[in-house]
């Protein structure tokens, strides 16, 4: 039941529903470069594809100790907020985040099934986006940083599920961190490249952690699992 009529569908934030090239991305670029070290889109992209690396901080911490430069997570932490939420004198990165789902889609998914974000934000940030984007209603259930285990952990995906209170669902994620964390919790994990990834090293490394497929987008969920109306769930959708 779970592949083929599930209860909720979950969502990664970060690169499935916000875009945040300029954001997240950059403010890790910016941070490592502030302390004098040279890290590209490149390594970045590599680190996130290599896994456990949901938390941009920690991640950004990282590459400075693999340069030989020891930064305590509280002036990383510091430096990199400057950065992503701004100053008083200079807006923050999080501006430029923009939705990469187009409402409708969201809207139209929210009519046929429970609907969840799983993300490694703090929750502050994510329900700054979702509220700024018009989405946030469409979501029963929000799991943020403050909720548990970074993924690839499966338990912010179980903390999502008991608050919805089902026990079958799919999960829609940009890294192998959300394809592991999904299947961990026994949540069919479906993968989708983000803004800036590769597609072709981006999707196979989704596949490699086990995503059953790759969608090009959201949207692609309203082909693959027609609403009640529009059918026969003893014809289930083909997901391979």
């Amino acid at each position: 039941m779970t592949f083929f009529e599930p209860e909720a569908l979950l969502f990664d934030m970060d690169g499935v529903l916000a875009n945040v090239e300029g954001s997240y991305r950059q403010a890790t670029l910016e941070t490592t470069r502030s302390f004098g070290v040279p890290v590209e889109r490149e390594d970045l992209e590599r680190a996130v594809l290599a896994g456990d690396a949901n938390n941009d901080w920690i991640l950004t911490q990282r590459f400075l100790a693999a340069h030989g430069l020891e930064v305590s997570f509280e002036e990383v932490y510091e430096r990199y907020q400057e950065s992503y939420i701004g100053t008083k004198d200079r807006p923050g990165l999080r501006e430029t985040e923009t939705l990469l789902v187009d409402p409708d889609v969201l809207k139209q998914l929210s009519e046929r099934v429970k609907l969840a974000v799983v993300t490694g934000r703090p929750r502050a940030e994510a329900e700054w986006f979702l509220e700024r984007a018009g989405v946030r209603d469409l979501f029963q259930s929000v799991v943020c940083l403050e909720d548990g285990p970074n993924k690839p952990d499966p338990t912010p995906v179980l903390v999502a599920m008991v608050q919805l209170g089902i026990s079958t669902a799919w999960m829609i994620g940009d890294t192998p961190d959300d394809v592991r964390a999904a299947a961990a919790a026994g949540v069919l994990p479906l993968g989708i490249v983000a803004p800036g990834a590769d597609p072709k090293t981006h999707a196979a490394a989704l596949e490699d952690a086990g995503a059953v497929m790759v969608l090009n987008n959201v949207a692609a969920l309203l082909e693959l699992w027609p609403s009640r109306s529009d059918h026969d769930l003893t014809e289930p959708p083909v997901l391979a």
